[in-house]
């Protein structure tokens, strides 16, 4: 009797059988897994078409691009205004410092001030009004970069450091604004 194949080299038959149905039980569930995938496209896709045809798909497609291309366009144009919007901020005057005080020693009520008005770069103006009994004085000094042209009184100071946000200065202007006015007798 002819000896075969498997058994010329030595493996058993029935080992070869084994393999082979082994191999078959895996090529069935490959193929049970490959049919479910394919159900569930087959339901989303009729989710997607429910209703259409393929003309309907094609006009609904090409308004979705229209509508990107209009969200796309729009976009631009607001991060234009919004870069336009962040220019002007620098140059507008978004730190304010106010102190209130009495400048001379014969009026009170606090009628004096010195307001600083600077742009997110430190520059700025300083108001300040004195009033005494004989009028209101007020005076204009420029703040380049936290620094000024003009020697500053110390309320000036005193506003500034509040614009620009220095540690204590705030408390400083009030316990200032607060202060008992110093009347001569």
């Amino acid at each position: 009797m002819a000896l075969g194949i498997f058994e010329s080299i030595g493996i058993s038959t029935d080992v070869v059988v084994i393999i082979l149905f082994i191999i078959v039980i895996l090529q069935f569930a490959w193929i049970g897994l490959i049919i479910y995938k394919c159900n569930i496209l087959s339901r989303r896709i009729s989710r997607f078409t429910k209703g259409k045809n393929a003309g309907n798909l094609e006009e609904i497609m090409v308004q979705h691009f229209s509508e990107i291309r209009q969200i796309v366009k729009n976009e631009k144009k607001q991060n234009k205004t919004i870069d336009m919007i962040n220019d002007k901020f620098l140059s507008t005057f978004c730190k304010i410092g106010l102190v209130k005080y009495d400048a001379f020693k014969e009026m009170s009520g606090k009628l004096s001030f010195s307001l600083a008005l600077l742009t997110e770069n430190h520059d700025g103006i300083i108001i300040t009004s004195m009033h005494s009994r004989e009028g209101c004085f007020t005076y204009c000094k420029e703040i380049t970069n936290e620094e000024s042209y003009y020697v500053l009184s110390t309320e000036e100071k005193l506003a500034l450091n509040v614009a620009i946000g220095k540690e204590g200065a705030l408390e400083a202007a009030r316990e200032r604004e607060n202060r008992k006015p110093e009347i001569a007798e």
